[in-house]
């Protein structure tokens, strides 16, 4: 609790409390990332947002499981209350849980490999077995009722992003292939 309490301290010390309390009148967020829990990827930090800019959905492997009801009321909730303009699907190197696909008769709890059973290690190796994921994802959304009628609407726009901790850089997939940004 120690690091908790100390980080608080230094947070409230810095910030900017006029802006914290403008937020009190709602959020805006304008793109609704799905990104994973890795505590090295922060939407908000990788994209430069400030606080009510980006509404963000953080699971074990950035995964879309339109099937749970926690997935299915964020992006109901981004999409029909929030009114996000873009989805996106964070992706990122050297991913534990895309690696634990690779052999998940490793997984050691019931958590995880209920959480993990849907997904497939694939490609030729972790960099392209962590941007299929990413791709199948952004087919999951797709599919998924509420994001089917707003992209249908041209209300919403969907991608997958692929981040590199080192070097710092950023691919996006369009059109079947990634790209550089």
């Amino acid at each position: 609790m120690l690091e908790l309490k100390e980080g608080f301290r230094r947070f409230s010390a810095k910030a900017d409390h006029a802006f914290y309390a403008g937020l009190v009148a709602g959020q805006h967020p304008h793109t609704m990332v799905i990104s994973c829990s890795d505590s090295r990827i922060i939407p908000e930090y990788i994209f430069d947002a400030e606080p009510g800019e980006i509404f963000v959905l953080r699971n074990v492997g950035n995964l879309a499981r339109t099937e749970e009801s926690s997935v299915q009321a964020c992006i109901d909730y981004a999409i029909r209350h929030l009114n996000v303009k873009k989805i996106a699907v964070l992706a990122h190197n050297q991913c534990g849980a895309v690696k634990a696909t690779e052999h998940k008769e490793h997984l050691d709890t019931e958590g995880l490999k209920k959480w993990l059973e849907q997904e497939e290690y694939t490609g030729s190796g972790l960099e392209a077995a962590e941007k299929n994921q990413a791709v199948r994802q952004l087919a999951k959304l797709s599919e998924y009722t509420t994001v089917k009628e707003a992209t249908k609407d041209g209300h919403l726009e969907l991608c997958a992003l692929y981040f590199h901790l080192e070097p710092i850089s950023l691919e996006i997939y369009e059109d079947g292939k990634w790209s550089s940004l």
